[in-house]
């Protein structure tokens, strides 16, 4: 009886990590990343705004595409709640995960920059 509870336990705690975003959700989210100033030493370079696309797709594959670059890679869901989807993404080439949260009554996606960059709002095309 404890192995079969114990057994019951891991299989429900697992599909709990393998969650999916709703199809409506999916698709293409465009917006412009803001210009900002990034200090290095005694340094300052402004850095122009950028636009920025991003393609969420099924089964917890993206792809990033910033002034022309694109990247690859996959998310997944950290928190959802009956505002959002709050999901982090680990790009290919990159050590740190980005984080975003997908508003689902505006259909509208946050992504949150990567210190220095501001934090941008994307909307669905």
């Amino acid at each position: 009886m404890r192995f079969c509870l114990l057994l019951l336990f891991f299989a429900a705690s697992f599909s709990g990590f393998s969650q999916e975003i709703k199809k409506k959700y999916l698709g293409v989210y465009t917006g412009e990343i803001p210009s900002y100033a990034l200090e290095l030493g005694e340094e300052v370079f402004q850095v122009q705004s950028a636009p920025i696309e991003l393609h969420l797709q099924p089964e917890g594959i993206l792809a990033e595409k910033i002034a022309g670059k694109e990247l690859k890679g996959s998310y997944q869901f950290t928190k959802e709640d009956k505002n959002g989807i709050y999901f982090e993404a680990k790009l290919d080439g990159q050590f740190i995960p980005e984080n975003y949260v997908l508003y689902k009554k505006d259909k509208r996606l946050e992504r949150k920059g990567i210190y220095p960059q501001p934090d941008v709002f994307l909307k669905k095309i």
